[in-house]
């Protein structure tokens, strides 16, 4: 009897996890810095950031930026929220196109304690790595 509990126990808990992802959902950031592939800090931004996240896109927009944002076609996504959006971590993989170029890219979200880390790894940056603090998130029904 405590083998199934244990397994519908695992069970939901994965379901939830998963639910997490497919949920549309807005994370609002107001400073992103940017490393080299050696992990020193090239530039921080600060301003109105904006990543949306479905079950099948992403997009990100820096608001003050006269660039256009990144957005991509989810290809392969890894949910593990142990706690939704608040412990756990959500990775998406996803072609881009920068500068007229297709590239794949990563997207990672980590919530530790609460405080949430987007993280954006694309090929053609040649190592470089985007760290965009969380503020807050709102899911959109």
């Amino acid at each position: 009897m405590k083998v199934i509990l244990a397994f519908v126990m695992l069970l939901v808990t994965v379901l939830q996890a998963n639910s997490q992802c497919d949920k549309k959902v807005v994370w609002h950031a107001s400073k992103a810095d940017m490393f080299d592939a050696k992990g020193n800090l090239l530039q921080s931004k600060e301003g109105i950031i904006i990543f949306e996240t479905d079950s099948q896109k992403v997009s990100l927009n820096f608001k003050e930026s006269t660039e256009a944002g990144i957005e991509g076609i989810v290809m392969k996504k890894i949910c593990e929220w142990k706690e939704p959006f608040k412990n756990g971590k959500a990775i998406y993989h996803t072609p881009v196109s920068i500068d007229g170029k297709t590239s794949n890219a990563i997207f990672t979200l980590e919530a530790k304690e609460g405080k949430t880390v987007l993280s954006v790894e694309i090929e053609i940056m040649d190592g470089k790595k985007f760290l965009i603090y969380i503020d807050s998130y709102e899911e959109v029904k």
